[in-house]
């Protein structure tokens, strides 16, 4: 049970279906997908004519599909096979990602079931 209760997660992710996924605009000629948000992280797509370090600060806004932007800006904290990880020091509002959470949730809700099922099942 101990065990269990370390590898719960900190911050619920929300990970978008591919339809979905919300622009990162770091500059105003580097835009990366982004694949999932926490309120203190979020993962990328790796773009390899804009590849990111493990330590690089990153600094931008998402544009989500009501065209609400949020401000972030983190660290890149580790590149694998998903994509990067970025530790934000200055993430999502909790309110902004209740929102988007049920956005993905009556939008797309095969999609969500299917991936709260699956990551429930990976963290147990």
């Amino acid at each position: 049970m101990i065990d269990k209760i370390k590898n719960l997660r900190r911050f619920f992710r929300l990970p978008y279906p591919k339809a979905a996924e919300p622009p990162l605009t770091v500059d105003k000629d580097t835009t990366y997908r982004v694949l999932e948000i926490s309120e203190r992280g979020i993962l990328l797509a790796p773009k390899s004519n804009a590849p990111l370090q493990i330590g690089e600060t990153l600094r931008g806004n998402i544009r989500f599909h009501d065209q609400h932007c949020e401000e972030i800006e983190g660290q890149v904290y580790r590149l694998d096979s998903r994509g990067v990880i970025i530790a934000l020091s200055q993430g999502i509002s909790p309110k902004y990602m209740m929102q988007e959470q049920i956005y993905v949730k009556n939008t797309f809700p095969v999609f969500f079931r299917y991936t709260i099922r699956e990551n429930f099942k990976a963290s147990h």
